[in-house]
This record gives structure tokens, sequence and C-alpha cells, in this order.
């Protein structure tokens, strides 16, 4: 099958299709796998093969023009554009045309109002053009007097009658038209373009996330929810109008939705008479919501009423368990987190503690610690309420007993603590605690410090939560007095040092380097390499250090990790430069660059060079990208994505330097395991849950999840590559950005994404491991077509499969339109789902499982053998590649760069 670059995720003879595609970045025709129930034949590939897909064009944001012209097109260019103000039927015939459009019904009913309300008044004489077949798409029009003429081809395919729109595909990218649009009298329109169209979903949906937001963050029953859950809480929100007179609740009937007011004014009454009215950021249901208890009140609308609700079985969809229990958990958490014994244990140690604690309610008055009991034997913490201790009132968030847990005494308590109002509080014994944390609760919060900063060094990453606490268990604590001689430069090294308290001064041929002090670390490589110390260190003052034996470290660590571990730790070799490489074949070439098979002079390692001529960048303008994607690589390490060594730049390229991976792409393994089974879905997915929980929690949204971004490297683990459309974000982004069939709805809608499309791209891949095909649009080569499937969310299992596979129910909850509740409430949840059952997560990351399928890849070793004997300057072969090149100008992204963008490269 030949060896696949990892940066460009194609092999040779496709990438040179993509360069030939101009409807496409990067996605050429490929065949479909089949699904599970039966074997491949040669007709339904045949069949397969004819779907194309492509990848999104980026729409770029710009300021509000006048004329009706943005990105270079030009459409209606003779109309006269004129200031007239809408009247009442013009907006219901502009929103009634709105609803024949798959995009512009799926928007919610502010949005359409302020699109309608934005749209321009164009007026246009007879036989002339609005838009040309072919030509890209920029604007959204609705017919309001005349007739128009559809013709494909110079063939009159259909007319426009008044009150129709057309052209809406526009809305989403530039794409051609497929069809030309001419005047056949004096016509008038209501038009808007692109940009402005997107603008002002933006311009709605922040308005409506900013006041929901000020809304929740105003309701005291929300004010544990941390500000995820506050974010998933906002997606779950539903829209709601009342009119005068109407009947919201009433009382006595049972039910579960909460309600804030956004507009307008309710009366609340009790037995038929009011006793209070609520106007906007009132609330009211908060205990149908927290115990599904009668309503106490009837409430109803005595004006017209806008309310934002929620219900019990939607909080569970986005936030994974009762709102009650989400309260009482996130109280826990803060309990810990104020409490500096508690403070001291890890996420996962706290998880486990609060799992097995129990909730009991106390009347007031009421017994919680009894005069006499042992302290440090339990562990108690309010969740609500507040309970008379010798020093007054502990109330929600306060501990009683933490502070002897760690060093347990004789002692006895002196008085009984009571329950000064209605209270729950939460409880939990000594030893189950112990048992929850795994040893002695001193130790384990000793050594959390270590394991904590071991997690730090690079070439541990990577390494199972098991390792890790083995390794802690393996550390010796040494000390040492000022001017001790730690270690000493040219002698043999056996051990790894982390500074626990103390500073070191770090020595090189006599010559101080550099000083290091707490959490640091030296002489890592010692427990890999049997190097000779490269430095002196010697302590500055009284130092501690956690001590790690070379003998101890191999005991728990087997050969394979560690060679995987070595491999990591050579990848973090920042004094290569260009001259140290000798080039020995082309890998791939794309549209902005080419990437080269290169080694490394004296070490003869090899890597993957990504050269982009500054011709093409100027013309491109993609300065920024470029600037973005250095940014993205340098914040991951993990294994399982693709490793940035190292930038460069000259005067007449720019350079990344970068882990080289033989292997296939995932789709081009699906087609060699012809049938994908429940367990080889399960070790791919499980891989791609861990890579984007990395990447999320670095900020980074990567946009373009598909089986041809992810290599299969040479020992079967997948390795995402690609970051040409990742994004750091903070909030929300708008940009129309991926590949149609695993894009998301909100992306297509432009109503603004988060994080959770990428898990709705993970749905899409998981849908296609088990079944064989994309869910939407699969015999689909037109992207809007695709989008409009996407939209109309009618998810079809194929009736040949067995409907009732362990896999559907992620299927669905990934592939929910609903955003926030794919995970079902965090990536832990997520995790836990049944269909991981017994699924080693620790395994995966330490590369210990044996994966499905190992690519069969020829050898290099000629090719690399014949580059070395040559020497060949890797200018000239750069040059070479770069003279068969067509250079197409075309402007990617408008915002000018920073003048100086290229300065850290």
């Amino acid at each position: 099958m030949g060896s696949t670059c990892a940066t460009c995720g194609r092999r040779e003879y496709i990438l040179r299709e993509v360069k030939n595609r101009k409807d496409s970045l990067g996605s050429p025709t490929r065949l479909q796998p089949t699904g599970p129930s039966q074997p491949s034949t040669k007709n339904q590939i045949e069949n397969q093969s004819k779907r194309i897909r492509v990848k999104g064009i980026k729409t770029h944001k710009f300021s509000h023009h006048p004329s009706p012209s943005i990105e270079g097109i030009t459409e209606a260019s003779h109309a006269e554009i004129i200031d007239k103000p809408k009247t009442e039927e013009d907006i219901k015939m502009i929103l009634t045309a709105f609803n024949n459009h798959f995009i512009l019904r799926s928007l919610d009913e502010d949005s359409k109002f302020i699109i309608a309300n934005d749209m321009r008044f164009y007026t246009i004489g007879p036989r002339e053009i609005i838009f040309e077949q072919d030509k890209p798409g920029l604007c959204f029009y609705v017919l309001a007097t005349g007739r128009l003429e559809v013709t494909i081809n110079g063939q009159r395919k259909n007319l426009i009658s008044p009150g129709t729109g057309f052209g809406e595909y526009a809305l989403i990218d530039n794409r051609a038209r497929s069809a030309t649009v001419t005047t056949l009298e004096k016509c008038t329109l209501w038009v808007v373009d692109r940009i402005s169209f997107k603008e002002a979903v933006k311009r709605v949906n922040d308005m409506n996330h900013l006041e929901n937001k000020s809304f929740i963050d105003s309701v005291p029953l929300f004010n544990t929810l941390t500000s995820q859950q506050k974010e998933a809480l906002l997606a779950g929100l539903n829209t709601q109008k009342w009119h005068s007179g109407q009947r919201i609740v009433k009382e006595g009937d049972v039910g579960d939705l909460f309600y804030i007011i956004k507009e307008g004014l309710v009366s609340c009454s009790q037995n038929g008479i009011e006793i209070r009215q609520m106007s906007k950021g009132d609330f009211f249901g908060e205990q149908s919501l927290l115990y599904g208890s009668p309503r106490t009140a009837t409430c109803t609308a005595i004006s017209e009423v806008k309310l934002i609700s929620i219900g019990s079985n939607s909080l569970i969809d986005v936030l994974g368990s009762s709102l009650q229990q989400i309260l009482y958990r996130n109280t826990l958490r803060i309990a810990c987190e104020r409490s500096p014994v508690l403070r001291a244990l890890s996420k996962e140690q706290k998880e486990s503690i609060f799992d097995c604690m129990k909730v009991n309610t106390f009347q007031p008055g009421s017994v919680i610690v009894a005069r006499g009991t042992h302290k440090g034997q339990r562990l108690w913490i309010v969740l609500r309420g507040a309970i008379r201790g010798p020093v007054g009132a502990i109330e929600k968030f306060g501990c009683i007993g933490d502070e002897f847990l760690d060093h347990p005494s004789e002692g006895e308590y002196m008085i009984d603590y009571l329950a000064e109002v209605e209270s729950d509080v939460a409880d939990i014994s000594r030893v189950s605690i112990e048992n929850c944390i795994g040893g002695n609760f001193n130790k384990v919060t000793i050594y959390n410090e270590a394991l904590s900063v071991l997690k730090q060094v690079h070439l541990l990453r990577g390494l199972s939560p098991e390792k890790f606490i083995s390794l802690t268990q393996a550390l010796k604590v040494m000390h040492y007095s000022d001017r001790d001689a730690i270690v000493t430069q040219n002698n043999p090294g056996n051990s790894f040092f982390l500074i626990k308290s103390g500073k070191v001064n770090v020595f090189k041929d006599g010559v101080k380097l550099r000083t290091i002090t707490k959490n640091d670390y030296f002489g890592e490589r010692s427990v890999l390499f049997n190097d000779f110390r490269t430095a002196t260190v010697i302590a500055d003052g009284q130092v501690s250090c956690w001590v790690l034996e070379k003998d101890d470290f191999l005991s728990l660590i087997d050969e394979e990790i560690r060679q995987n571990l070595i491999e990591r730790i050579e990848l973090q070799d920042d004094t290569i430069t260009l001259n140290d490489l000798i080039p020995i074949k082309q890998l791939g070439k794309g549209v902005f660059g080419n990437v080269f098979l290169v080694g490394h002079i004296t070490t003869h390692r090899l890597y993957a060079l990504k050269s982009v001529s500054r011709e093409k960048i100027e013309q491109w303008q993609i300065q920024t990208n470029l600037m973005l994607e250095r940014q993205i690589l340098l914040q991951v390490d993990h294994t399982m994505i693709l490793k940035l060594v190292k930038t460069f730049k000259d005067t007449s390229r720019i350079y990344f330097l970068m882990e080289f991976v033989q292997g296939l792409d995932l789709f081009d393994v699906l087609i060699e395991l012809q049938l994908v089974s429940d367990a080889d879905a399960k070790y791919y997915i499980g891989a791609l849950v861990v890579i984007l929980e990395h990447l999320h929690e670095r900020d980074i949204l990567y946009r373009d999840l598909k089986p041809e971004n992810i290599m299969v490297d040479h020992e079967g683990y997948p390795k995402l590559i690609d970051f040409g459309t990742s994004k750091i974000i903070n909030g929300r982004t708008y940009t129309t950005v991926g590949t149609p069939h695993y894009m998301a709805p909100e992306i297509i809608l432009g109503s603004g994404y988060t994080f959770s499309a990428d898990w709705w791209s993970l749905g899409i891949i998981l849908y296609e491991f088990i079944y064989g095909r994309v869910p939407f649009g699969e015999d689909e080569d037109d992207a809007h077509a695709i989008y409009e499937k996407i939209l109309e969310h009618k998810i079809i299992y194929p009736t040949n499969i067995d409907p009732n596979l362990a896999a559907k129910p992620l299927i669905q909850q990934l592939l929910n339109k609903n955003p926030a509740a794919r995970t079902g409430g965090s990536v832990d949840k997520l995790k836990a789902h049944k269909w991981f059952a017994n699924f080693n997560w620790d395994r995966l990351l330490s590369r210990q499982l044996k994966m499905p399928y190992i690519p069969k890849l020829r050898s290099l070793h000629n090719e690399i053998e014949v580059a070395f004997s040559s020497m060949k300057p890797l200018e000239s072969l750069i040059r070479e590649e770069e003279s068969k090149e067509e250079v197409d100008f075309c402007i990617w992204n408008s915002m000018p760069p920073p003048e100086d963008w290229d300065s850290e490269f």
C-alpha cells in the first residue's frame, strides 16, 4: 500500500488528485467501506465510489458593504439599491419565502425577523442578469415584483414569480451557481448577502446567549454550577411565548419545567387569590424541577410573555444527572477546594469519595455528630442548611472532621453538632475514604504532589494512571545540604530527580547554566538511556528531592513502553537546523505546500518536512493560518496526535518539521478491514475520544474530524493529523468550515458552535464504522444537498443490520441536535457510556491494546540509502517540485497579517 505522510493524510497518487480539484480543499473521491452485516461486492464499491466529499469553503467576516460585491464576487451589478422602509406586508412575504428554504426555515423566529429586516431593496430593469451559472454565489433573493427566467446551459428551466425566494445556498458559501437567473421585465427584489446574513445570525445568537446567561447567573439555584455546566444548561433552554390570559402552570399539577421570564408579566395565585406578580428576570417552578413535586401555585400570563424553560429530562441530557445530584456534587467539590486537607486529594480520588458518600436529611434539632464520637474516623459535609458547632454555625460547603483525616487523634467530640434548620449532610467513614483513594490518607496525599509533578515530565506523558501511581510508590525522598553535589558531570547516571523543596544550580564545564526550583526535574534521560551526566547539579541551600532509581523505573515499564518513550523524547530535539536534513523523497503535494521525507544527516532519524513558499503565502494571504497552525501544534503533546518538532524560515519559505508516520489513513484501513466489528469500532472511537479530550482541554476545536484525517501508524494506532482548519476558541465561533458529510447542524446554520461540533463528527464516524455509510447525504455529491439532509436530521438505520446493536444509543447521543447533550454531561460521562463497558482506557493511552489492523508497509531502506549516498541538497528538491506547480491567485484570508507574523518561526 506504500507509505503515507502524516502531515497531508493521503497517499501520493491521491494527493496529486487533490491538487487538481478546484472545488475541494483536500477531500478526494474515495471508496466507502461496507457495513458489518455482509461483505462488499464490486457493484457496491463502484456505487459507493460515486460519492465525493468536498471540504467546506471557509468564509470570513467582512464589514457591511453598501454595494453587492464581496470577496471579489458581484451579482445583480446593474441593480439600483433603494433605501425603502419595509411594510408589514413586505415582512410577511419575506418570512413566507424563508419557510420554503431549508437553511432559513431552520432558524429561530428572532433570527428570521432580524434577517428579513436587514434585507435591502433592489430595483433592476428587463433582460438584466441577477447571477450567472458557474459563477460563485453571493446573495439570497426574494422577488417582490416582476418575473425572472431560470436557464441552465442556455435552456429555460423555470420562471420565478413574486413572493419566491431563490439562491439560498450562497448564504453558506461561495460555491458556483447551478443556473443563470435573468429578469424578463423590470423587477424589484429583497436581497441579503452572505456576510450580512451570517453577521445577523451571529448578532441574534450572541444577544440571546448573553441575555440567557445573565438570567442563569441571577438564579440562586444555579449558583454552584460550573461555567461549563452553565453553558450546557444554556444549550438546553427552550423559548416559549404566551398570550395574555393563558395559564402557564396550574396549582396541584405535577410538572418538571422550570421557567425564567424574559419579557412580560406573570400573575402567581393560590386558591384563586393573586399572591404576587412576576416580571423580567423572575423565575418559578424550581421545586418541580428538583423534586417533581406538584405545583404550589397557578401562574398566568397577564401580558404577552416570553419565557425560557428547561425540564428535568433536558437537564439529564446535557448535564448527565438530575439537577439535585449535580448541585450536591458541585457543593461537595467546592467544599473540598475550601478544605486545606481535602484539597490535597486528586480529582479522581475526590470523585471516588463522592460516589461513596451518603446524603441524609436532618430536621431542626437533630444530632449530626454525637458527643463522644472519635475524631478522625468520619467526614461530614453540609450540602444544605446549617449545623450548630462549638464555634458558631457550619453552613453550606462546611466540613466537619476533615482536619483530623491526615493526623487522626485519640480525642473525642465534646459536644453534639445539631441541625439548626432542615439540613442535608453527606458523610463517609475514614475506612471508606482510604478504600476509595487506595491507601493511607496521609501517605496518599504526600505522593499526590509528586504525582502531579511526574505528569509534567515529557518523557512520561502517555503512561497510564496505574503506571503513574506505581511510580510514585517507588519514589524515595532524599535531603541535601547547601552546596552538596547531587549529580556530577561525566559520571554514570542511574537516577531521576524531582525537586520537592529548595533550589539547585546547574553547571556545565564549570559554567553556571541555570537555576531550577520546586517542581522542576533533572536527570530524566538517565532512566531511559545509558548516558553519562551532561551537567553538574549543586544544592543552593537546603534541598529535598523525590528520587526515582532507574532499576525501579524499568521494573515498572516494559520494553515496548520504554521504546515508545524513547521515540517520544527524541522528537524533542530542538537543535536541528535545515542544514542537518537530507531529502529522501516527496511525500505529498497539497494546495498550499509540499511535504518531503527527510533524514537527519548524523542520526538518520526520519522526519516529515512541510514547506510553504512565501510566494503562495502572499498570494493566498494565509499568514494568520500558518501562525495558528504553529500555535496549536506546539500546544499538543499526545502519542496519538502528530508531533511538531520545530519550525524554520528563510527568505523563500516557511517550514514545519514533524514526526514521520508510516501508515495508512483510517479510510483506507476501513476498506482493508471490509467488515468493522463492534470491538474494532470501539478501539478507534475510544482513541478519538481521548484525542478530542486532549484538544478540548487546551481550547482547541478540531473542526474536520473524518477518517481521511486519521492516520493508522505502523503499530495500528490512530494518529490525528492536519490541523489546517483547527482553531483555539474561548466561547463560540461562527466560521463555516469542515467537510460537509461530517459537519454539525449548528456549523451549517451559522448559529455559533463550540467543541460539541467535534462530537457530532465523531458520531458520524461511528455510524460509518457500524453501517458502512454516512447517515446524511450518502448518495449526494452536492454539498448543499448534504446540508439539507443534515438539517432534516432523519437518521435511518439499515434494516439488514441488527436494530439492537450496542453502539446505536451512543450514535443517537452523539448525533443529538442539541449540542450540549452529545457527551451526556461531560467527557467522563461519555467514557462511562455502557457501550464502553470494560474498555481499558489506561491500556489505550499507554499503547498496550492490540489494535484491529496493522498496515502492511513497504520498506524505505533502498530510498534512504540512495538519499544518504547522493546527499542531494534539500533546496534543490524543493525548487524542483515548486517549478512544476501552477500558482492560482486566490485570497484565502481577507484580514491583513501582522507585519512580524513570521517572527517566531
